[in-house]
């Protein structure tokens, strides 16, 4: 049996202490997911031209957190001539020692007849969490809103819950207040 404990200052080196060991603090204390009550809850809206734009906002996962604190502006690849497809707009957390960074970016579709999202990453050190699905019809130069379809608060991308209170939104805003202040 191992008993692991933590915080103490360390003296001459004996004590070190990584990401995980501080961010373990937070397990069974709330639930991965997207901040609901933080700026926009990371909601993607429809752009100019073929652009789209992720609203502000604050993700926990995989013990990492994300802050998106402006409107990031992500291009989508130009729409092929004859087949529609479907992008989707993640939240990457890659823990690979090469990377060790969180991103936002696109997954780019394969066009098809009857198109189907990409498939997501989901390793040992790389996870993709789908914030938006993006529509990309044949030979179109714009994204629209009935284009974009948001994730966050779904299965694929749920808001951070918090065990103890059961709840998100409003009722959890104390206990983030607290945790992420």
């Amino acid at each position: 049996m191992t008993i692991t404990y933590g915080f103490y200052n360390s003296v001459s080196g004996d004590r070190v202490y990584d990401a995980i060991d501080v961010s373990s603090m937070f397990d069974g204390v709330i639930i991965d997911g997207v901040f609901e009550t933080i700026g926009d809850a990371l909601e993607t809206t429809d752009g100019t031209g073929m652009n789209v734009v992720v609203g502000p906002g604050k993700a926990w996962f995989d013990h990492t957190w994300t802050l998106n604190d402006a409107a990031l502006t992500l291009a989508i690849a130009a729409s092929d001539v004859i087949l529609p497809r479907i992008d989707y707009v993640v939240l990457e957390v890659d823990a690979s020692n090469a990377v060790r960074a969180n991103t936002i970016k696109v997954l780019t579709g394969t066009p098809a007849t009857v198109p189907v999202p990409p498939t997501l990453t989901n390793t040992s050190e790389v996870h993709q969490y789908p914030l938006a699905e993006v529509a990309v019809d044949a030979g179109v130069s714009e994204i629209l809103a009935a284009d974009v379809t948001n994730l966050v608060g779904t299965a694929f991308c749920p808001f951070v819950t918090f065990p103890n209170t059961g709840t998100s939104g409003a009722g959890a805003a104390v206990l983030e207040v607290q945790v992420f202040s």
